[in-house]
């Protein structure tokens, strides 16, 4: 049986799964209603933006699921590689590709809310960081965060 500790390479559909699977944890411990909870909801649900985002970056920069070695790659390649396999830099993800922009307008042309605000927000907030604070939020703000999460989830797929 494979460790869930194991390092491999996800395929764009695989880190969807994974999203999925974080947003019900973060979701759960929402639905804990325990403030304790809550610093963990957040770091879970902002987790689910850097997947769906890699994902895509695996999608348009097809190369990145080959098993080059990062050395062999021209400066901007080796840091498009690093942003999918090293940082967890939402911000600067989100320059390489402007069509996510694009995706945010359309649906706010739709009547889905004001997206790109809310997605600059999580962007500008989650850091993995997180997982280190001693700080604490409590529940309510946790589910406001998860619920923005699951606004801009579809965006993002």
């Amino acid at each position: 049986m494979a460790s869930i500790f194991e390092r491999i390479r996800l395929r764009p559909t695989q880190l969807r799964t994974v999203a999925d699977r974080r947003l019900d944890d973060a979701q759960y411990l929402c639905d804990s209603r325990l403030n304790a909870r809550a610093n963990a909801a957040m770091y879970l649900a902002g987790f689910v933006i850097e997947c769906l985002l890699k994902a895509r970056l695996l999608e348009k920069f097809r190369w990145l699921q080959s098993t080059r070695s990062p050395e062999r790659l021209q400066r901007r390649e080796q840091r498009i590689w690093s942003l999918c396999y090293r940082s967890h830099d939402l911000d600067e993800i989100l320059v390489h590709m402007p069509e996510v922009w694009e995706r945010m307008a359309a649906f706010e042309q739709r009547g889905q809310g004001r997206l790109a605000n809310g997605l600059k927000t999580v962007c500008a907030q989650w850091t993995i960081y997180a997982r280190y604070s001693p700080h604490s939020s409590n529940i309510t703000e946790a589910s406001l965060f998860v619920e923005r999460i699951r606004e801009l989830k579809p965006c993002l797929l």
